[in-house]
């Protein structure tokens, strides 16, 4: 756990922003299959893609 704090914190604001836009994108092939799973896919990369887009924000 310690260890996931710790990327988030120290990763760039493009990095998450790309891992959320990824996670978004693999999450429509389960979305017929496992609904719950591809809600709460979406919610973090929701969830990461506006931390990022703050983050990125915040710089300039």
């Amino acid at each position: 756990m310690n260890k996931m704090v710790h990327f988030f914190k120290e990763a760039s604001a493009v990095k998450l922003i790309v891992i959320s836009i990824a996670i978004a994108v693999l999450s429509y092939f389960i979305q017929k299959p496992l609904p719950n799973i591809f809600m709460g896919l979406r919610l973090i990369a929701f969830l990461l893609f506006v931390y990022g887009t703050i983050r990125l924000l915040n710089k300039k």
